[in-house]
Protein backbone atom coordinates (compact mmCIF):
# COMPACT_ATOMS: atom_id res chain seq x y z
CA UNK A 1 0.00 0.00 0.00
CA UNK A 2 1.25 3.41 -0.82
CA UNK A 3 1.58 5.99 2.05
CA UNK A 4 -1.54 7.84 0.52
CA UNK A 5 -3.80 5.23 0.63
CA UNK A 6 -2.81 3.58 4.06
CA UNK A 7 -3.81 7.36 5.44
CA UNK A 8 -6.95 6.93 3.91
CA UNK A 9 -7.93 3.68 5.05
CA UNK A 10 -6.80 4.66 8.13
CA UNK A 11 -9.28 8.17 7.89
CA UNK A 12 -12.23 5.48 7.67
CA UNK A 13 -11.33 3.13 10.17
CA UNK A 14 -10.44 0.64 7.83
CA UNK A 15 -7.39 -0.82 10.05
CA UNK A 16 -5.27 -3.86 9.76
CA UNK A 17 -4.28 -5.54 12.67
CA UNK A 18 -0.51 -4.95 12.00
CA UNK A 19 1.08 -2.18 10.98
CA UNK A 20 5.49 -2.82 10.12
CA UNK A 21 6.58 0.80 9.46
CA UNK A 22 10.26 0.78 8.98
CA UNK A 23 13.00 2.88 6.24
CA UNK A 24 15.35 5.27 6.31
CA UNK A 25 12.43 8.48 5.89
CA UNK A 26 10.81 9.53 9.98
CA UNK A 27 8.41 11.71 8.43
CA UNK A 28 6.47 9.02 6.69
CA UNK A 29 6.52 6.37 9.56
CA UNK A 30 5.68 9.42 12.59
CA UNK A 31 2.64 10.59 10.17
CA UNK A 32 0.90 7.07 10.13
CA UNK A 33 1.42 6.24 13.68
CA UNK A 34 -0.18 10.07 14.16
CA UNK A 35 -3.12 9.12 12.16
CA UNK A 36 -3.47 5.50 14.09
CA UNK A 37 -3.13 7.03 17.38
CA UNK A 38 -5.57 9.95 16.58
CA UNK A 39 -8.51 8.75 13.95
CA UNK A 40 -8.74 5.14 14.93
CA UNK A 41 -10.10 5.73 18.25
CA UNK A 42 -12.59 8.14 19.48
CA UNK A 43 -11.42 10.63 22.66
CA UNK A 44 -13.19 8.61 25.08
CA UNK A 45 -11.95 5.59 24.27
CA UNK A 46 -8.05 5.90 24.35
CA UNK A 47 -8.19 6.33 27.93
CA UNK A 48 -8.59 2.35 28.79
CA UNK A 49 -7.61 1.30 25.13
CA UNK A 50 -4.97 2.69 23.61
CA UNK A 51 -1.27 1.99 24.90
CA UNK A 52 2.23 3.67 23.39
CA UNK A 53 5.59 1.76 24.46
CA UNK A 54 9.05 2.73 23.81
CA UNK A 55 11.34 -0.60 22.73
CA UNK A 56 13.78 0.74 24.97
CA UNK A 57 11.00 0.13 27.95
CA UNK A 58 9.68 -3.12 27.06
CA UNK A 59 10.74 -6.28 24.91
CA UNK A 60 9.23 -8.73 22.72
CA UNK A 61 8.30 -11.06 24.82
CA UNK A 62 6.30 -8.71 27.30
CA UNK A 63 4.40 -7.17 24.66
CA UNK A 64 2.57 -10.27 23.76
CA UNK A 65 0.78 -9.83 26.88
CA UNK A 66 0.21 -5.67 25.99
CA UNK A 67 -1.25 -6.89 22.67
CA UNK A 68 -3.54 -9.89 23.51
CA UNK A 69 -5.83 -7.56 26.09
CA UNK A 70 -9.70 -7.33 25.29
CA UNK A 71 -10.24 -3.92 24.64
CA UNK A 72 -12.69 -1.78 26.95
CA UNK A 73 -16.08 -0.99 25.57
CA UNK A 74 -14.61 -0.71 22.24
CA UNK A 75 -14.70 -2.14 19.11
CA UNK A 76 -10.59 -2.80 19.63
CA UNK A 77 -7.43 -1.37 21.16
CA UNK A 78 -4.67 -0.01 19.38
CA UNK A 79 -1.04 -0.88 20.46
CA UNK A 80 1.96 1.33 19.00
CA UNK A 81 5.32 0.56 19.55
CA UNK A 82 8.16 2.93 18.71
CA UNK A 83 11.86 2.84 18.45
CA UNK A 84 11.80 -1.08 17.90
CA UNK A 85 14.82 -0.66 15.73
CA UNK A 86 16.36 -0.93 19.09
CA UNK A 87 15.46 -4.30 19.60
CA UNK A 88 18.19 -7.13 18.53
CA UNK A 89 15.92 -10.44 18.51
CA UNK A 90 12.58 -9.99 16.81
CA UNK A 91 11.47 -13.45 17.16
CA UNK A 92 9.14 -13.01 19.80
CA UNK A 93 7.24 -10.70 17.33
CA UNK A 94 6.79 -13.83 14.89
CA UNK A 95 3.78 -15.38 16.86
CA UNK A 96 1.69 -11.75 17.27
CA UNK A 97 2.07 -10.67 13.34
CA UNK A 98 1.82 -14.55 12.02
CA UNK A 99 -1.81 -14.63 14.29
CA UNK A 100 -2.74 -10.74 15.02
CA UNK A 101 -5.14 -10.42 17.43
CA UNK A 102 -8.31 -9.47 15.21
CA UNK A 103 -9.30 -7.17 18.30
CA UNK A 104 -5.75 -5.14 18.28
CA UNK A 105 -4.04 -2.47 16.13
CA UNK A 106 -0.72 -2.85 16.49
CA UNK A 107 1.72 -0.67 15.05
CA UNK A 108 5.58 -1.64 14.65
CA UNK A 109 7.87 1.31 14.03
CA UNK A 110 11.27 0.62 13.09
CA UNK A 111 12.82 4.52 12.06
CA UNK A 112 16.17 4.29 10.19
CA UNK A 113 15.95 0.41 10.17
CA UNK A 114 14.74 -2.11 7.18
CA UNK A 115 13.59 -5.20 8.05
CA UNK A 116 14.13 -7.12 4.87
CA UNK A 117 11.19 -8.45 2.53
CA UNK A 118 12.25 -12.31 2.77
CA UNK A 119 12.14 -12.35 6.11
CA UNK A 120 8.91 -14.66 8.39
CA UNK A 121 8.30 -10.83 9.75
CA UNK A 122 7.86 -9.04 7.18
CA UNK A 123 6.14 -12.05 4.98
CA UNK A 124 3.56 -12.17 8.20
CA UNK A 125 3.17 -8.56 8.42
CA UNK A 126 2.02 -8.27 4.41
CA UNK A 127 -0.05 -11.42 4.83
CA UNK A 128 -1.86 -10.21 7.55
CA UNK A 129 -1.63 -6.35 7.93
CA UNK A 130 0.54 -3.57 6.08
CA UNK A 131 4.13 -3.70 5.68
CA UNK A 132 5.13 -0.04 4.78
CA UNK A 133 9.14 0.75 3.57
CA UNK A 134 9.27 4.22 3.96
CA UNK A 135 12.22 5.68 1.76
CA UNK A 136 13.59 9.10 1.32
CA UNK A 137 12.20 11.01 -1.29
CA UNK A 138 14.62 11.04 -4.51
CA UNK A 139 16.29 14.53 -4.91
CA UNK A 140 14.89 14.95 -8.12
CA UNK A 141 11.71 13.97 -7.16
CA UNK A 142 11.21 16.95 -4.66
CA UNK A 143 9.54 18.70 -6.38
CA UNK A 144 6.99 16.53 -7.69
CA UNK A 145 6.33 15.60 -4.14
CA UNK A 146 5.92 18.94 -2.80
CA UNK A 147 3.54 20.26 -5.25
CA UNK A 148 1.38 16.87 -4.54
CA UNK A 149 1.90 18.16 -0.91
CA UNK A 150 0.55 21.49 -1.56
CA UNK A 151 -2.43 20.82 -3.76
CA UNK A 152 -3.46 17.86 -1.55
CA UNK A 153 -3.56 20.49 1.84
CA UNK A 154 -5.02 23.22 -0.86
CA UNK A 155 -2.20 25.42 -0.27
CA UNK A 156 -1.86 28.28 -3.00
CA UNK A 157 1.81 28.49 -4.19
CA UNK A 158 3.42 29.95 -7.37
CA UNK A 159 5.76 27.66 -9.22
CA UNK A 160 9.38 29.33 -8.21
CA UNK A 161 8.06 29.57 -4.72
CA UNK A 162 7.99 25.64 -4.62
CA UNK A 163 10.83 25.16 -6.97
CA UNK A 164 13.02 27.25 -4.84
CA UNK A 165 12.01 25.47 -1.10
CA UNK A 166 12.67 21.99 -2.99
CA UNK A 167 16.48 23.15 -4.31
CA UNK A 168 16.90 25.06 -1.24
CA UNK A 169 15.59 22.58 1.24
CA UNK A 170 16.11 19.57 -0.54
CA UNK A 171 14.32 16.25 0.29
CA UNK A 172 14.17 17.29 3.95
CA UNK A 173 9.98 16.32 3.99
CA UNK A 174 10.06 17.28 7.94
CA UNK A 175 11.55 20.72 7.14
CA UNK A 176 9.85 21.11 4.09
CA UNK A 177 6.47 20.80 5.91
CA UNK A 178 7.57 23.31 8.06
CA UNK A 179 7.93 25.81 6.02
CA UNK A 180 5.18 25.14 4.02
CA UNK A 181 2.84 25.46 6.76
CA UNK A 182 4.56 28.34 8.22
CA UNK A 183 4.54 30.15 4.86
CA UNK A 184 0.57 29.10 4.74
CA UNK A 185 -0.03 31.12 7.80
CA UNK A 186 1.41 33.99 6.95
CA UNK A 187 0.09 34.76 3.55
CA UNK A 188 -2.69 36.86 3.27
CA UNK A 189 -5.96 35.50 2.67
CA UNK A 190 -6.88 34.91 -1.12
CA UNK A 191 -2.85 35.40 -1.79
CA UNK A 192 -0.89 32.80 -3.55
CA UNK A 193 2.94 31.86 -1.72
CA UNK A 194 5.30 33.32 -3.91
CA UNK A 195 9.44 33.59 -4.36
CA UNK A 196 9.35 36.72 -2.45
CA UNK A 197 7.97 35.37 0.88
CA UNK A 198 9.73 32.54 0.48
CA UNK A 199 13.37 34.80 0.45
CA UNK A 200 12.32 36.85 3.26
CA UNK A 201 10.41 33.61 5.87
CA UNK A 202 12.69 30.88 5.41
CA UNK A 203 15.92 31.72 5.97
CA UNK A 204 17.40 31.24 2.30
CA UNK A 205 19.85 34.14 0.96
CA UNK A 206 17.96 35.29 -2.03
CA UNK A 207 21.82 35.90 -3.45
CA UNK A 208 23.76 33.41 -2.66
CA UNK A 209 22.50 30.06 -2.39
CA UNK A 210 22.79 26.58 -4.55
CA UNK A 211 20.02 26.93 -6.95
CA UNK A 212 21.10 30.63 -7.82
CA UNK A 213 24.72 29.04 -8.19
CA UNK A 214 23.76 26.56 -10.75
CA UNK A 215 21.77 28.60 -12.78
CA UNK A 216 25.28 31.14 -12.94
CA UNK A 217 26.68 28.49 -14.02
CA UNK A 218 24.15 27.34 -16.56
CA UNK A 219 23.95 30.74 -17.72
CA UNK A 220 28.03 30.96 -17.79
CA UNK A 221 27.73 34.48 -15.36
CA UNK A 222 31.19 34.18 -14.53
CA UNK A 223 30.72 37.16 -12.19
CA UNK A 224 27.75 36.04 -10.49
CA UNK A 225 29.34 32.25 -9.88
CA UNK A 226 32.39 33.25 -8.91
CA UNK A 227 30.97 35.16 -6.54
CA UNK A 228 28.80 32.95 -5.33
CA UNK A 229 31.76 30.79 -4.93
CA UNK A 230 33.52 33.05 -2.76
CA UNK A 231 30.42 33.33 -0.17
CA UNK A 232 30.41 29.27 0.07
CA UNK A 233 34.16 29.33 0.70
CA UNK A 234 33.68 31.30 3.39
CA UNK A 235 30.55 29.80 4.97
CA UNK A 236 31.51 26.21 4.31
CA UNK A 237 28.89 25.34 7.47
CA UNK A 238 26.19 26.22 5.55
CA UNK A 239 27.60 25.59 1.91
CA UNK A 240 29.33 22.40 2.40
CA UNK A 241 31.56 21.74 -0.74
CA UNK A 242 30.58 17.91 -0.63
CA UNK A 243 26.91 18.66 -0.68
CA UNK A 244 27.02 21.76 -3.21
CA UNK A 245 29.05 19.03 -5.60
CA UNK A 246 26.56 16.90 -5.39
CA UNK A 247 23.50 19.28 -5.98
CA UNK A 248 25.76 20.22 -9.17
CA UNK A 249 25.92 16.52 -10.07
CA UNK A 250 22.39 15.83 -10.20
CA UNK A 251 22.28 19.64 -12.34
CA UNK A 252 24.59 18.34 -14.60
CA UNK A 253 22.77 14.73 -15.08
CA UNK A 254 19.14 16.77 -15.81
CA UNK A 255 21.55 18.92 -18.24
CA UNK A 256 22.76 15.60 -20.24
CA UNK A 257 19.48 13.98 -20.11
CA UNK A 258 17.97 17.20 -21.91
CA UNK A 259 20.21 16.90 -24.47
CA UNK A 260 19.41 13.54 -25.40
CA UNK A 261 15.40 14.31 -25.55
CA UNK A 262 14.44 14.12 -29.54
CA UNK A 263 11.94 16.96 -29.10
CA UNK A 264 12.32 19.07 -26.47
CA UNK A 265 9.70 21.60 -26.90
CA UNK A 266 6.74 20.61 -24.43
CA UNK A 267 8.29 22.28 -21.46
CA UNK A 268 5.88 19.52 -19.05
CA UNK A 269 7.01 16.60 -21.00
CA UNK A 270 10.43 17.98 -20.36
CA UNK A 271 9.71 18.99 -16.74
CA UNK A 272 8.82 15.36 -16.10
CA UNK A 273 11.46 13.61 -17.84
CA UNK A 274 14.10 15.79 -15.68
CA UNK A 275 12.25 15.56 -12.10
CA UNK A 276 12.03 19.53 -12.41
CA UNK A 277 9.24 22.15 -12.12
CA UNK A 278 7.99 23.40 -15.39
CA UNK A 279 9.32 27.17 -14.46
CA UNK A 280 12.86 25.97 -14.55
CA UNK A 281 12.92 24.15 -17.94
CA UNK A 282 14.13 27.70 -19.74
CA UNK A 283 17.03 27.84 -17.56
CA UNK A 284 17.86 24.17 -18.72
CA UNK A 285 17.08 25.24 -22.33
CA UNK A 286 19.88 28.02 -21.87
CA UNK A 287 22.27 26.08 -20.40
CA UNK A 288 21.82 22.94 -22.59
CA UNK A 289 23.00 25.33 -25.38
CA UNK A 290 25.81 26.55 -23.12
CA UNK A 291 27.11 23.54 -22.23
CA UNK A 292 27.39 20.92 -25.88
CA UNK A 293 27.99 17.34 -24.92
CA UNK A 294 31.68 17.72 -24.99
CA UNK A 295 31.59 20.34 -21.83
CA UNK A 296 28.81 18.06 -19.90
CA UNK A 297 31.11 14.98 -20.12
CA UNK A 298 34.34 17.43 -18.97
CA UNK A 299 31.82 18.96 -16.11
CA UNK A 300 31.69 15.32 -14.96
CA UNK A 301 34.90 14.65 -14.75
CA UNK A 302 35.47 18.07 -12.87
CA UNK A 303 33.02 17.29 -10.34
CA UNK A 304 34.31 13.25 -9.96
CA UNK A 305 37.95 14.97 -8.89
CA UNK A 306 36.19 17.85 -7.02
CA UNK A 307 34.76 15.00 -4.96
CA UNK A 308 37.62 12.87 -4.30
CA UNK A 309 39.48 16.12 -3.37
CA UNK A 310 36.73 16.85 -0.89
CA UNK A 311 37.56 13.28 0.46
CA UNK A 312 40.79 13.63 1.12
CA UNK A 313 41.78 11.64 -2.26
CA UNK A 314 44.62 12.93 -4.13
CA UNK A 315 44.05 16.18 -2.34
CA UNK A 316 47.69 18.46 -2.18
CA UNK A 317 46.10 20.44 1.09
CA UNK A 318 44.09 22.85 -0.55
CA UNK A 319 41.01 23.12 1.69
CA UNK A 320 37.52 22.49 1.03
CA UNK A 321 37.14 26.88 0.48
CA UNK A 322 39.68 26.86 -2.11
CA UNK A 323 38.10 23.56 -3.77
CA UNK A 324 34.87 25.41 -3.96
CA UNK A 325 36.38 28.47 -5.93
CA UNK A 326 38.61 25.67 -8.08
CA UNK A 327 35.29 23.65 -8.85
CA UNK A 328 33.29 26.43 -10.36
CA UNK A 329 36.38 28.16 -12.09
CA UNK A 330 36.78 24.62 -13.86
CA UNK A 331 33.07 24.63 -14.42
CA UNK A 332 32.29 28.01 -16.34
CA UNK A 333 35.55 26.77 -18.41
CA UNK A 334 34.26 23.40 -19.14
Amino acid sequence: MTYQEIIKQIGQKACKPIYLLDGDEPYFIDSITHEIATKVLDEGEREFNQTIVYAMDTSPDALGSIVKRYPMMAPFQVVIVKEAQTWKSLEDLLPLVENPTPTTVLVLCFKGKTIAKNTKLAKFAKANGVHFRSEKVKPYDVTKWLTAYCKSHKVAIESRALAILAENIGNDIKNLIEAIDKLKILCPEGKSIDADMVWKNIGINKDFNEFELQEAIGARNDVKALTIAKYFSENQKEHNVIKVTIGLYYYFAKLIKYRSLKNPTDNYMIARELGVNPYFVGQYRTAAKNYGNASLLRAMDILHDIDLQSKGVSNAGGSHGDLMKEMVARLLRA
